[in-house]
């Protein structure tokens, strides 16, 4: 398995080397992914505590009230734009970390680890591995019908917003409202979804 394991966005390697030295609990959540046989709730578990380390989260507080709280500081306090991006992650998207971070891992230590991918995170897609990333959608449902793009064109474009956001179309997209687009779902699973 090549090298495979993201790092979390603005967090450089010094910092989980140093905690690791001088927090305990976070010290004993690492070595639960050096540790042979565990199982996914184990180590779903040890990630959230090591994130919450990472992100200086308290004791008792879950990965998503961590990053709400992070989130209304900046709201409250910055004049420009929150950036999602340096947010502590979703625990959805910490599960999915923590199983690549441990399938990782113990591929490193043995080279003929025998764990399955498809029970850590990934899934097979025209005959290669891919990274699942969430279980989520991206936002609630309200949230998602408010976002829109504003390409003067079919929405070919990586900059179109929708598609950055892994969303169809919306009818209050800029100029095509979703006739002729290019990020709009194919006629075949429109009749199906119409069923």
């Amino acid at each position: 398995m090549d090298d495979t394991t993201s790092r979390l966005f603005g967090m450089a390697k010094g910092l989980p080397l140093k905690k690791i030295k001088t927090d305990a609990d976070f010290k004993t959540a690492a070595e639960t992914f050096c540790t042979k046989g565990k199982t996914t709730a184990d180590i779903i578990a040890s990630g959230e505590k090591a994130l919450i380390s990472l992100y200086r989260g308290r004791a008792g507080e879950t990965l998503d009230m961590l990053r709400y709280k992070r989130f209304w500081e900046k709201v409250t306090s910055s004049i420009t734009t929150v950036q999602v991006l340096s947010l502590p992650p979703t625990s959805a998207a910490a599960k999915y970390h923590s199983l690549h971070v441990y399938l990782q891992v113990q591929d490193w230590i043995d080279t003929t680890c025998d764990l399955q991918p498809e029970m850590w995170g990934w899934q097979l897609s025209s005959g290669r591995l891919d990274p699942c990333t969430t279980d989520l959608p991206p936002a609630p449902e309200l949230l998602l019908k408010m976002i829109r793009c504003n390409c003067k064109s079919d929405c070919r474009s990586k900059r179109c917003t929708c598609r950055k956001h892994g969303l169809e179309y919306s009818l209050a997209c800029g100029e095509c409202k979703g006739i002729g687009c290019l990020n709009s779902p194919s006629p075949e699973l429109l009749a199906v979804c119409d069923d």
